[in-house]
């Protein structure tokens, strides 16, 4: 383990698991608590709505979303493609559905790519070897 700078505060620390110094850990742990118990009180709540009672960071509260400590189902949050508000995962179903449908045309060009390169399709060319001495 070596040193390095906390990415949330700058601080030099030696590295760890969480990846940011001991304090802003614990700071993170009171905001994952703080949003918590914000949620018990309400049914469904937007990610601003939550920073704006909490005070907790955006960031944040997606990084507890995305670790799975927070539950969703409850929470909208922007698509971090488009910015439509989504429930679940990182991307909203349209962008999802750009990202495969680029990913199909993609193995479609590189398939067709290898079919025109292929030793059958490719013409030879033959000549005589003549030896001249």
């Amino acid at each position: 383990m070596g040193l390095t700078n906390c990415s949330e505060c700058g601080k030099l620390y030696v590295e760890n698991a969480a990846r940011i110094c001991p304090d802003c850990y614990r700071r993170q742990e009171e905001d994952a608590e703080t949003v918590v118990e914000y949620l018990r009180d309400v049914d469904k709540a937007t990610l601003e709505e939550i920073h704006q009672a909490t005070g907790v960071k955006h960031k944040i509260i997606l990084r507890l979303l995305h670790s799975g400590r927070i539950m969703g189902s409850a929470i909208s949050y922007p698509c971090e493609t488009c910015g439509t508000l989504i429930a679940v995962g990182r991307l909203c179903d349209k962008c999802s559905k750009n990202i495969l449908d680029q990913i199909k045309t993609d193995e479609r060009h590189q398939e067709h790519e290898q079919h025109s390169i292929s030793p059958k399709n490719r013409s030879r060319m033959y000549g005589n070897i003549i030896d001249k001495e």
